[in-house]
C-alpha cells in the first residue's frame, strides 16, 4: 500500500463552524471534473469510519477557494469534539484491492515540549485521561 500525505489544517473557528477550508495546492490531489465546481469524495478516519465529503469551488472571483460543505463536514467536527486550533490531516492512499482511497486525521496538541508540539489522534485521547 502506497499512503501520500495531502495536507494539513490547524482548525480556526471557522474551520469548526462552519465548512473547512482547503488548501489550493491541494486541490491537485482531488480531481474535479472538467468544467465542474465540485466533486464527492469519501476519507476514511483512523477508527474505520467513511466520512463522505463534497469539495466545492467558487465558480467566480480571482482564485478557486476550496472548501469541503458544511453539512458533510459538520458530522465530523462534532462526533471528534474538535475545537479551534486541533487539526486534520489528509493522506491519499492507494492498495491493489480498493484503489485510490483518502483518509482523515483528527488530532489534538496535548502538550508543547522543549519547542515542540505533540499531537494525538483524538479517538485515543480517553488514553491519556484528557
Amino acid at each position: 500500500m502506497y499512503q501520500m500525505h495531502l495536507f494539513t489544517k490547524q482548525l480556526s473557528s471557522t474551520d469548526v463552524t462552519s465548512a473547512l477550508s482547503i488548501p489550493r495546492d491541494a486541490l491537485q490531489f482531488f480531481p474535479i471534473p472538467e468544467g465542474a465546481h465540485s466533486m464527492e469524495f469519501e476519507a476514511t478516519d483512523m477508527s474505520g469510519y467513511i466520512w463522505r465529503y463534497r469539495l466545492s469551488t467558487r465558480s467566480t472571483g480571482p482564485y478557486p477557494k476550496p472548501v469541503i460543505v458544511r453539512s458533510l463536514w459538520l458530522p465530523l467536527v462534532k462526533q471528534k469534539g474538535l475545537v479551534p486550533n486541533d487539526r486534520v490531516k489528509f493522506f491519499l492512499y492507494q492498495s491493489e484491492e480498493n484503489g485510490i482511497r483518502y483518509r482523515v486525521r483528527a488530532q489534538r496538541n496535548i502538550v508543547r515540549l522543549l519547542g515542540s508540539d505533540f499531537w494525538v489522534d483524538v479517538e485515543y485521547l480517553h488514553l491519556y485521561g484528557l
